[in-house]
């Protein structure tokens, strides 16, 4: 009987204690949040303007809860937000912007990530000048032999074509975009 009372003390004590403990604050602390990663695929990653990409973020995740937020950084200016997006972007020069993606998950935690877009735009030849006499594209036959350079018999076969005559002189022999290739 005594050992029975015994053991009723030490688990008496044993409950007290531990409700001391509790009262007093001595829980083990919660755990930390840890962030998440954040990770996105591009569709493409250079191209002409205007250049459309389409952002995939499912390779971002969480470890100890879930992601709540995507929010993405264009570069150019623009936001967007959601899991997969698309983009396009515009300029008249070539340039390179930074798309950025940041995550946030449910306890507030945030990562980044950025990758390159490369915009180029297309090529347009200059404007061909105006030949010098005696081209006139509707006027009389022309062949190599009435021009003194390549570069004349060229500036004229550019011309006519621009103005949707096409290659009226048939100064192209090859048909390779070169006019008068024999010519100096």
């Amino acid at each position: 009987m005594k050992r029975v009372r015994i053991l009723i003390g030490i688990t008496c004590l044993a409950v007290i204690a531990l409700a001391t403990s509790c009262l007093n604050g001595d829980l083990p602390p919660a755990p930390i949040n840890q962030a998440p990663t954040a990770n996105f695929s591009c569709s493409t990653t250079s191209g002409e303007s205007p250049l459309t990409v389409s952002f995939d973020a499912s390779g971002s995740h969480d470890p100890d809860g879930s992601i709540t937020s995507f929010a993405w950084v264009y570069g150019d200016g623009t936001t967007g937000s959601g899991k997969t997006v698309s983009h396009t972007y515009s300029t008249t020069t070539a340039k390179l912007f930074s798309a950025k993606l940041t995550v946030t998950d449910d306890g507030g935690a945030q990562s980044s990530v950025t990758h390159k877009i490369s915009v180029t735009v297309p090529y347009s030849p200059p404007p061909s000048p105006s030949p010098s006499a005696p081209c006139n594209c509707g006027g009389p036959d022309l062949n190599c032999s009435d021009f003194a350079t390549h570069a004349e018999a060229q500036r004229c076969y550019d011309y006519c074509k621009s103005k949707g005559y096409g290659d009226v002189f048939r100064l192209d022999a090859d048909k390779d975009g070169i006019a008068c290739e024999s010519l100096p």
